[in-house]
Formats: C-alpha cells, structure tokens, sequence
C-alpha cells in the first residue's frame, strides 16, 4: 500500500513524498509538490503493478516531463514551427501542471483529469478556453511525448493516443452582404488610417489572410502582371495573388507617398515593422453600423462571392492558399491568371454603383 507523507527540503520548500510497498515487488517512490499529485500517482502505480503495466526499468530513469521539455527546446525543434509562439505558450502551461512527473508516471487517466482542469479553468482575460483550444493544447502535448517516444526512446508510446478529440463547435461563417460591403468600404474611405481601405480591398478581392496583406512588402508588388506574391503564408506555401484595378489604383497612390527606406506596403509611421490597424478596422465597422464581423471574415465573403460567380474549388484553393484538396498537388501547373477572372468580376459587383 502508498504511504504518503511531507517532507520538508534543506532549502525550505516542501515536499510531499510517496512510497508504494507492494509484497513481490520492488519499492517504488517519488515525490511532489501537491498532496493531491503524489495520491493520484500512487493511486495509478499501484493499479499498474497489479495489473502487470508498470515498467521497473523505465521507472528507473526517471525523465521527467521538465527534462523532456528542455530537451525538446534545445534540440531546436521549434525553429521550423511556424505556430512557434502559440506552441511555447503551450509548452509553458503544461510545465507548470507536470514538470514534477516522471514521464512515466504521466498517464491518459492524469492527462484526462489535466484537460478537464485546462478546459474548466478561465484564461488570464477571465475567458473560458473552446473544445478547439483545448485540443490544440492537447496536440502540443502529444507532440512532446511523441518526441519522447520515438526520438529519445524515454517512454514506450504516447499516452495522450488513447484520448479523443474533443467535439468542437461549428467554424465561423460570417459573410457580409452587400450592402454591408458597401458601407464598410465607405467608412474605410474616411479613416484616418491611410491603409484601412486599401487592405479591407485586397482581403475582399483576393481572400488574403489580414497577416498576408500587412507582411507585403513592395518588392512582392508585380505593377506590370497586377500581382502580388505572398512569400510568408500560414501553411507555409508561397503563393500569388491577383490584384484588380481598384487594388492597383490604391496601391500605385500608396507606392507614391511611400517612405524609401521602409519596405513595408503597410509600414508604421513611427517604427519600421508593420502598421496596426486594430482601432481603425473597429472604428469602421462602428461608423458602417456592421456587427460580430472580424476581420478574418473577408476572406469567408471572397470565397463565397468566388463561388456564386462559378469559382471551383480548385480555383478558391489556389487563390486562397488552402491545402486541403488532397487532387490540388497535381496540378501545379496551373498560374494564378485563372483567378483573374473571378477576382474582377467581384470588384466590378463591389463598384457597380460608383461606375453607373
């Protein structure tokens, strides 16, 4: 049976300590910071050594989470992550909650009850994090004892394999219409912002992602070819985009007033990094009367529009960046021209009343 007892350190800190005598087996112990940590593992070892599932030999090691995690950042294995941030904030949140563990010891019961502890517990802003958060978390988790599976042979598999998913909810669909298109592209004319509407223009027209569009630089911009290349995308596939008149007309204006030694399209006026238009998108979406609309939206009304005006899905996945037609690799030869055509007549249904 566990006997589970405090401990205090030299240092002064305090321990709590389990040791497992189980007759015909050796002694098994290890120590935690919380009383709870060290009964739930005594709890689970002892299950597994009844049941003939708990591992001497691997038990011995001792690696635990904290190791695998230094390990795993120092071998770089971020550096080619393009979600590297949202992935070490990950990694920071499962070292407070498991740090302590021998990998061994981190189970699908223990990770169970820590993603019911992640999904109930609010966020820093006082939020309650979404099935998708949760599992996105999940992953990042998987992928570290993944790494300590198969790359550094520390545990025998991955114990988060045995889990399932959590059900997420429905994706946005936000489409504007219309009418709304017209006031946003109205209200945008009159921000302060000398920007606001020329982006809001490109993600209408081309369905780039926001991020694409603030990341261009001049040197991407093809005047001649009414082309934009897009170098840094989130799935990590360089691709080109279409630029209608009215884009060019924007941007040609743009390139004029330009500041030389910024290489930025979008650049700040104050540093050389990107302009931030968080409080001009919110004042014109204000100022045009148009609610629950993010900015990510756009790119959800040029798929639609695309679509209404015959656009395959191959043609919106080779305008928009997206990878998941699994026949999309097989046609490479396809050029960006091909979306001209449907990028323009979205512009003209934009500005069909300006022209009449």
């Amino acid at each position: 049976m566990a006997s589970i007892f405090k401990r205090k350190n030299k240092n002064g800190t305090t321990v709590w300590r389990a040791i497992i005598r189980i007759k015909g087996y050796p002694t098994v112990c290890d120590h935690f910071d919380r009383k709870q940590e060290a009964e739930d593992w005594a709890q689970t070892v002892e299950r597994q050594i009844k049941l003939g599932q708990f591992k001497f030999d691997q038990y011995k090691k001792l690696h635990t989470f904290k190791d695998l995690t230094e390990r795993f950042l120092q071998d770089g294995i971020l550096e080619h992550h393009r979600s590297a941030k949202d992935t070490k904030r990950h990694i920071t949140y499962w070292q407070s909650r498991l740090n302590a563990y021998a990998l061994v010891h981190i189970t699908p019961e223990l990770i169970g009850k820590e993603r019911q502890l992640l999904a109930n517990t609010p966020t820093p802003k006082g939020g309650k994090r979404t099935p998708a958060t949760t599992n996105r978390y999940l992953a990042t988790l998987s992928s570290l004892l993944t790494y300590a599976a198969t790359q550094l042979n520390w545990i025998s598999e991955n114990p988060t394999l045995s889990l399932k998913k959590l059900k997420e909810n429905p994706g946005r669909d936000r489409v504007l219409t219309e009418d709304e298109i017209s006031r946003l592209l109205v209200a945008s004319r009159e921000s302060k912002s000398p920007y606001l509407y020329c982006i809001i223009l490109i993600s209408l027209t081309t369905g780039a992602r926001q991020g694409e569009s603030l990341n261009l630089k001049w040197t991407d911009i093809d005047f001649e070819n009414k082309l934009a290349y897009i170098k840094e995308t989130k799935n990590g596939h360089p691709r080109s985009i279409a630029l209608c008149d009215p884009v060019i007309e924007e941007l040609r204006g743009l390139h004029e007033k330009r500041d030389p030694l910024k290489p930025l399209v979008f650049a700040s006026k104050t540093a050389f990094g990107r302009v931030d238009i968080k409080k001009a998108w919110q004042h014109a979406l204000k100022k045009a009367n148009i609610k629950n609309c993010r900015a990510h939206d756009m790119r959800h009304t040029f798929c639609t529009l695309a679509a209404k005006n015959g656009a395959s899905n191959l043609q919106l996945a080779t305008a928009t960046g997206h990878r998941t037609l699994a026949c999309l690799m097989h046609y490479t030869h396809m050029d960006v021209q091909v979306t001209k055509e449907f990028s323009n007549q979205i512009s003209d249904q934009i500005f069909k009343g300006e022209k009449s």
